[in-house]
């Protein structure tokens, strides 16, 4: 995956910032339906360790509880011999599932786990379904320092009804040895993950965990069962996601997928480095709810949508951060996917490879093949702006772009209505090259700006 981003996307980040000067200024509808999610507070900031939640999302778990004895499975707390920590704590797990127990609790210490799977994956702690494993607040899972390309600390493999919650899970990017891979000789090593949940799971919840210094993603949700194969009925919540090396979550194939309430931030170290990254290839994302999350300091970005379909981007807070540097920028997403944009707070303050843009729409020369209309609506963008390109069936609306702009070329079917922009340049304020729709409503500094969009490609660096 860090390979597509490297090679395709950078590539065009820096077309993209080439065409925006192009055509910059050279003188003086009916809403996507979703699943109604509540939102009852604002993003913010997560501090400390959590306990784990008291009730349980599926009532087929068991409310039987177990306390892992760790004298009597003779597991070590104390961070040492992942080996037998490893094997000890599995055969606690097992034998608690197969004795009835469906809360199982892992009491406070640090926990080293990690023993050899194969040439290239390191085995974690392999969840079962119909349990809800939770960690003491002062509970520390930690992946032991390792040479493999590939690992899970904790793994949902084709199970279901499964909850993780409270504590620290921690990766070893800190101490990881990047060894070539036997079949390609690469050193990337970005696939080490804390936790994986995958291979057609379902019902699988999240929550009050600390997800902290993965080699790969803070969780993978991925298919893994060919073409068109997803996890489905996931829910992220309440989590906090720092310094993990990829992206704090990768979705490479989930259907209805909840992440709320999640603080992300410091992703840094290798492609492509966003907070969420929506990338299915072979698999499929549909139904993706990304609602009142804080994304700060993403050395890539906060959210790209490359390919998933009735995505929900709302109320967030995305902030580059007072010590980092976007690459790509804050909302990235390709014109096949389609997605709802609506009331998040977005804040640039250095200009990324694609310039001061909050939102932008990569593109190419081939044709949208997905019939469907995203909609951008109630946002802010301060010090920042929207960019698409080369796509169709948009509508922008009731967005308030503070030293901003709304720039669009050859596109169709494109509805701008109600945006206020303000800038200093009326020039930087509203760009439009062979654009066809309908435009209304819209201001620049507070005052009426008129844009004559309709059935015939329309050029206007401004309009008086």
């Amino acid at each position: 995956m860090q390979r597509f981003f490297q090679n395709i996307f950078l590539r065009c980040s820096l077309i993209v910032f080439s065409v925006f000067l192009l055509f910059s200024c050279s003188s003086d509808a009916i809403e996507n339906e979703f699943m109604e999610v509540e939102t009852n507070s604002p993003p913010q900031e997560i501090t400390g360790t959590r306990d784990p939640v008291k009730e349980l999302p599926y009532p087929q778990i068991s409310k039987k509880e177990y306390l892992i004895d760790v004298e009597r499975w003779d597991i070590p707390s104390n961070r040492t011999d992942a080996d037998k920590t490893t094997e000890n704590l599995q055969k606690a797990i097992d034998w608690a599932v197969d004795e009835g127990y469906g809360i199982i609790k892992l009491p406070a210490g640090h926990f080293l786990v990690g023993r050899y799977g194969n040439d290239i994956y390191q085995a974690g702690i392999a969840l079962r379904s119909n349990m809800a494993f939770m960690l003491d607040k002062d509970a520390i899972i930690e992946m032991v320092p390792n040479d493999k390309w590939n690992y899970c600390v904790l793994e949902v493999t084709a199970k279901e009804r499964v909850v993780i919650s409270g504590g620290t899970i921690i990766g070893d990017r800190d101490d990881h040895t990047y060894t070539p891979r036997p079949k390609d000789g690469y050193t990337s090593h970005d696939e080490g993950h804390l936790v994986c949940i995958q291979n057609e799971s379902a019902y699988v919840t999240v929550e009050n965990v600390k997800l902290t210094k993965a080699n790969g993603d803070g969780i993978l949700l991925v298919g893994q069962k060919g073409p068109g194969s997803s996890v489905k009925h996931i829910n992220i919540k309440n989590n906090e996601f720092v310094q993990n090396r990829r992206q704090g979550i990768s979705i490479v194939g989930g259907e209805d997928v909840l992440i709320q309430n999640n603080e992300i931030h410091h992703t840094s170290g290798t492609s492509p480095q966003f907070g969420i990254d929506i990338e299915s290839r072979i698999y499929k994302s549909d139904d993706v709810r990304i609602v009142s999350n804080y994304f700060h300091d993403n050395r890539g970005g906060d959210i790209v949508n490359v390919d998933g379909t009735n995505v929900l981007i709302d109320g967030n807070i995305l902030e580059q951060g007072d010590d980092s540097e976007y690459i790509d920028g804050p909302i990235v997403y390709r014109k096949n996917a389609d997605m709802t944009v609506r009331g998040n707070e977005i804040t640039m303050r250095t200009m990324s490879v694609n310039n001061w843009n909050g939102i932008i729409m990569y593109s190419n020369n081939s044709l949208k093949t997905n019939p469907a209309t995203t909609y951008i609506y109630e946002n802010t963008c301060n010090n920042c702006g929207f960019y698409m390109y080369k796509g169709a069936d948009l509508e922008v609306r009731d967005n308030t772009l503070i030293n901003g702009h709304l720039v669009f070329s050859k596109m169709e079917n494109l509805i701008v209505e109600n945006n206020k922009v303000e800038h200093k340049s009326k020039c930087w304020a509203y760009r439009f090259k062979r654009v066809t729709g309908s435009a209304s409503g819209n201001t620049y500094n507070g005052q009426d700006f008129n844009i004559p969009l309709g059935d015939e490609p329309w050029d206007g660096c401004w309009v008086y």
